[in-house]
């Protein structure tokens, strides 16, 4: 399945809440994924970064990982969130060979006049 970085920052209010009742946000996220077909690989806090944490996560497709994103940040408990899509290096490395095929569409530089 692909894999995709969600990137998150929470409300100050969706903090206040974790403060005064901390929670399993892992267990929160595992269920919306499994319900659009994915599964959590990882959930990560950043403090003190632009965005406070980040989820790792495979998703069927691209739909269903946007899904993800607009259901979480639906709710109201997130502030800004990214969605990006996660390469393997075997991945990567295919895109690379697929990139050496590509022709040179770079503008061309105007003769000088003599």
């Amino acid at each position: 399945m692909p894999m995709f970085m969600a990137q998150f920052a929470y409300t100050p209010e969706a903090w206040a809440a974790l403060i005064h009742e901390p929670q399993d946000r892992a267990a929160a996220s595992e269920a919306l994924l499994r319900h659009f077909g994915g599964r959590l690989i990882g959930l990560y806090y950043t403090p003190g970064a632009e965005y406070d944490g980040f989820a790792l996560f495979e998703a069927p497709n691209d739909a269903a990982a946007a899904a993800v994103e607009i259901a979480d940040i639906a709710v109201g408990h997130l502030r800004s969130n990214r969605l990006l899509r996660v390469l393997s290096a075997e991945e990567m490395h295919a895109a690379l060979e697929q990139a050496a095929t590509a022709p040179n569409i770079a503008p061309k530089p105007r003769p000088e006049a003599s």
